[in-house]
């Protein structure tokens, strides 16, 4: 799964969306509780810093630095916790700092990505793909991407602006429908057995299950053992984190053998939907 080539137009069309932006829309909330659509725009912009000083330079990762004055905390509460002392300590920058940054930033990540071998494990696992260990560059990139149209997508979605492009969407529906597979690793039916996922009309998936765990291919299924289908109206939403557990469970219906699908629709539920506040 390699989304190195989408890089480059969605940070390009994150950039312009910025540009456009009054002083008061830099302000506006989004749905993060805690974050403006400023803030936001940061978030993005410090993981990038971050995801380049650890992968690219080897150097000390955030969370290590910020877990020496919170001794005792938890992972989450690590990485939440960094996050917060981030978005509140660059607010000073201004709106074209920002912009400027984001541009140059995400020229030199894709730069890196585009280079690395995508094969080579990183120094770090990624739980997106349900990792116990040191993960794949695919992967990293994959999470990479799936991390920055959620976030793009809550700026346009704080804006009233139009959805992403379709081609951006797609893949970010391609990265998630892998890593459900790895998710889904200990749901073990008989070989063979396949379920596919149709994504309104972004496209569709299927998964088929072999001794490794669950293979993924693009596209319908000949004759798939049941199938997930997601309703167009709220495809786009579900890919990028912009509908809730109930609106997100009355968008999908299954056909077939409702044993096979009902863990796949379990772990969707929790996967693609925002947590509740």
């Amino acid at each position: 799964m390699d989304v190195t080539a989408l890089l480059g137009p969605e940070r390009a069309a994150f950039v312009d969306l910025l540009n456009a932006l009054s002083p008061a829309q830099w302000d506006l909330p989004t749905e993060c509780p805690a974050w403006t659509v400023k803030g936001v725009a940061l978030h993005v912009l410090g993981d990038d810093l971050s995801l380049l000083s650890r992968q690219r330079d080897a150097s000390t990762d955030s969370l290590t630095i910020f877990a020496e004055d919170h001794p005792g905390a938890t992972f989450r509460e690590l990485l939440d916790g960094f996050n917060e002392q981030w978005v509140a300590a660059a607010r000073f920058l201004s709106g074209d700092v920002v912009i400027e940054m984001l541009r140059s930033v995400g020229e030199w990540t894709e730069d890196f990505y585009v280079d690395v071998d995508l094969d080579t494990l990183a120094r770090e696992p990624v739980g997106f793909f349900a990792a116990d260990g040191p993960s794949p560059y695919w992967q990293v990139v994959g999470r990479e991407y799936v991390e920055r149209i959620v976030h793009h997508s809550q700026i346009r979605r704080a804006l009233g602006a139009s959805g992403l492009d379709t081609e951006l969407l797609v893949g970010g529906g391609a990265v998630q429908v892998h890593a459900i597979g790895a998710w889904m690793r200990d749901h073990a039916p008989a070989d063979g057995t396949s379920v596919g996922f149709v994504v309104g009309s972004l496209g569709s998936w299927h998964w088929v299950r072999n001794a490794e765990g669950w293979s993924v291919a693009v596209g319908d299924h000949d004759a798939p053992d049941a199938t997930i289908a997601l309703d167009p109206d709220v495809a786009a939403a579900a890919l990028t984190r912009g509908i809730d557990a109930p609106g997100l469970r009355a968008g999908l219906s299954v056909s077939g053998d409702a044993t096979l699908t009902s863990p796949f629709v379990d772990l969707m539920l929790g996967f693609l939907a925002p947590p509740a506040t």
